[in-house]
């Protein structure tokens, strides 16, 4: 079966599908080692046509029992070479999960071969175009720094020279334009009262009620063959009791002791 281009990498599914730009290599423990293991890195290639990049490896959890590989031409071949759990540990580390068990494989050279370094050539160009970019942006910054106050000078130089011939040709002054006042904003319209709203629409204004709602201001509670006081409030027998004690308090102080009168005529 081929494999398909559009296929999904989705180890979480049992999806292991990788393709891959650079050769790929898969690790081989050497025979001739006693003492202690060591790993050969061979790289894969098509078997028809002898391309090792741009190839597609595949693999099914539940349908596939070896991997599959494709190359660009479209050469499909079975590469049982490949372990099945160290290419599900790679793909797994490829997708972020790294397993401590498997960070050997890894060590060892199994997977795609990483990119050449950089060349000191590239770097040097790499440098001269920051550096381009760095003075061009300092001398857009001078350049603005110095153009301002230069044009306020020349502004300046100009006034006078416009002066100076004004004086020389009759000795008249030119008149210097008024400074525009910013004109004051209108104050905010207030918000009418609400009894205008109610006088506006013919709506009478609510009656107030009683202050206790037990006594409705009485001062006793009456009912068939009952008459007591009222506990929930003072009633007009406090009032009037707390306006006497207020005007005996005034009498105290002196406030409402009448002064005597002075006649100015005799």
């Amino acid at each position: 079966m081929p494999i398909s281009p559009w296929r999904s990498f989705n180890p979480d599914e049992g999806d292991f599908y990788v393709t891959f730009e650079r050769r790929f290599r898969y690790v081989v423990e050497d025979p001739e080692q006693t003492w202690r293991r060591v790993w050969i890195q061979t790289v894969i290639a098509c078997p028809v046509c002898g391309m090792d990049t741009g190839l597609r490896l595949a693999y099914k959890v539940g349908t596939d029992v070896v991997l599959e590989a494709a190359c660009p031409v479209g050469h499909i071949w079975v590469e049982p070479r490949v372990d099945v759990s160290q290419w599900v540990a790679y793909c797994r580390f490829r997708q972020g999960r790294q397993d401590i068990d498997w960070l050997w494989l890894i060590e060892a050279g199994f997977g795609e071969e990483p990119p050449p370094p950089m060349e000191t050539k590239d770097i040097i160009d790499a440098a001269k175009v920051g550096g381009k970019l760095l003075v061009r942006e300092w001398r857009k910054q001078a350049k603005a720094t110095v153009r301002k106050p230069v044009r306020q000078a020349k502004r300046e130089i100009r006034k006078q020279a416009m002066r100076a011939w004004a004086w020389q040709a009759g000795g008249v002054q030119p008149v210097e334009q008024p400074r525009r006042r910013k004109g004051r904003k209108a104050p905010a319209p207030k918000t009418p009262p609400v009894a205008a709203y109610r006088k506006a629409y013919g709506v009478q204004a609510p009656e107030k009620g009683p202050k206790c709602r037990v006594c409705e201001d009485s001062g006793h509670i009456t009912a068939p063959g009952i008459s007591i006081p009222c506990t929930e409030c003072d009633g007009p027998a406090a009032a009037a009791l707390a306006a006497a004690e207020r005007r005996a308090a005034r009498a105290r102080d002196g406030k409402d002791e009448r002064r005597p009168t002075t006649s100015t005529t005799k």
